[in-house]
């Protein structure tokens, strides 16, 4: 009960911080120590360690404020990006690069008419860093905050004016997002022995739940023209921007873990991804 009555209180708190500092999606793993081992080339003791990571995130339904004469906007669709992180400060801060692809989508009402923007698959990248704010190692507890951007500029696919696709002048669609906020995990180690209350450090498999908060928001640039008239979202941005987290690590002893987090509240996706340690 005392674990329990503990990590409650570090997620109150949380939900009061996270408002105020701008929040965001963390995940895959959910800290900076994860995965604990030396990694599969064993570089920390020369260059550092390098993680190399995959996150695959669905958006399945994100509300959009666009401009006076919108309505109804969304945003769905997937990035697919290659994550390149290196701990720093014995793993408690660790910057990253990202870069991969995205297949989106942007819709909303203008003029009375029904409007789908779909962009092609365009290189995306991001940058970002995750820092370990405070542990409690009795109870493999941790507070992460984490902050990233990503921006992909795709050409235009299809357009659709009230469902029949229309050839478009002028057209531009453009996506960029910026997120900063916090996640509770605890480790919960499976099938380690014990040792005065303490679980050994090697072979150990563990499963980390996390929840958090997040503050993200976007600006989309959706725009084209069809038969002499102009169709713009207007510098689209979140509708909602407060975000919450849950999600799951499974980690390996050494050098590997597998993640899934889904979002709800501001936005309703799915993620999921892999890390290799090297």
């Amino acid at each position: 009960m005392k674990v329990i009555r503990l990590a409650a209180g570090i997620f109150i708190l949380l939900l009061f911080i996270c408002p105020n500092i701008y929040a965001a999606p963390a995940g895959n793993p959910s800290d900076t120590k994860m995965p604990q081992g030396d990694g599969i080339a064993k570089l920390k003791d020369t260059v550092g360690s390098v993680k190399v990571s995959f996150d695959a995130d669905s958006i399945i339904d994100r509300d959009l404020k666009g401009a006076s004469d919108v309505t109804s906007a969304e945003m769905e669709g997937e990035w697919y990006l290659l994550r390149l992180g290196y701990p720093m400060f014995e793993d408690r801060f660790e910057p990253y690069v990202k870069l991969g692809l995205s297949h989106l989508e942007a819709s909303w009402k203008e003029n009375s008419r029904f409007v789908v923007v779909k962009g092609d698959n365009e290189m995306a990248w991001g940058v970002g860093g995750r820092l370990l704010a405070y542990e409690l190692p009795e109870y493999r507890i941790k507070f992460v905050i984490d902050g990233q951007y990503r921006s992909t500029e795709p050409d235009i696919d299809d357009v659709t004016v009230n469902d029949p696709s229309r050839t478009v002048s002028a057209s531009e669609f453009k996506i960029s997002e910026w997120q900063i906020g916090g996640i509770v995990s605890m480790e919960f180690p499976l099938g380690a022995g014990k040792r005065r209350g303490r679980y050994y450090k090697s072979d150990i498999y563990s499963l980390v739940p996390y929840v958090g908060l997040a503050y993200s928001d976007c600006d989309i640039k959706g725009k084209f023209t069809y038969e002499d008239t102009a169709y713009d979202i207007g510098n689209a941005e979140s509708d909602d921007k407060i975000v919450l987290i849950t999600g799951c690590d499974f980690v390996t002893p050494e050098n590997t873990s597998l993640n899934i987090e889904g979002h709800l509240i501001g936005e309703t996706s799915v993620s999921g991804g892999a890390t290799v340690k090297f």
